[in-house]
């Protein structure tokens, strides 16, 4: 008897599996890498208004700016180990940073944020229709 290729339960639970630890791995894996990212921009802009040779603070916006920095910095930090804390204080940070730098368009760059939370939501859903 031909064995026939088709998407049986067992095939549609193995995929679902594989898009669960797929999600999850790859959701951690881009939360490091845009860590590792942002992390750099973090410490250079902090070198850059914080450690001035004129000794100067600066302005209040920029601390703001550097504080919601930072805050992206931690939601990808948490999203290493709990997904739906990090990403939900990543995408308040997120928002409250690019909004405040003052850009005249929508910032794209803003949107790579977006990666690892679609991820784990790829991978959260299977897990639900794995369940069902």
């Amino acid at each position: 008897v031909p064995v026939k290729w088709s998407m049986s339960i067992v095939s549609k639970t193995s995929f679902q599996s594989l898009v669960v630890l797929g999600g999850k791995w790859g959701g951690r894996l881009t939360s490091a890498l845009l860590l590792v990212f942002w992390g750099s921009l973090f410490v250079e802009h902090t070198v850059e208004w914080f450690l001035r040779p004129d000794g100067q603070y600066p302005p209040l916006l920029v601390w703001f700016q550097q504080t919601a920095h930072f805050a992206m910095l931690v939601g990808l930090s948490l999203m290493l180990k709990w997904e739906r804390l990090g990403g939900l204080i990543l995408v308040i940070a997120t928002v409250a940073f690019f909004g405040s730098i003052g850009m005249h368009r929508f910032p794209f760059i803003a949107l790579i944020n977006l990666v690892p939370i679609a991820l784990f939501c790829a991978s959260w859903l299977a897990a639900k229709r794995a369940a069902a």
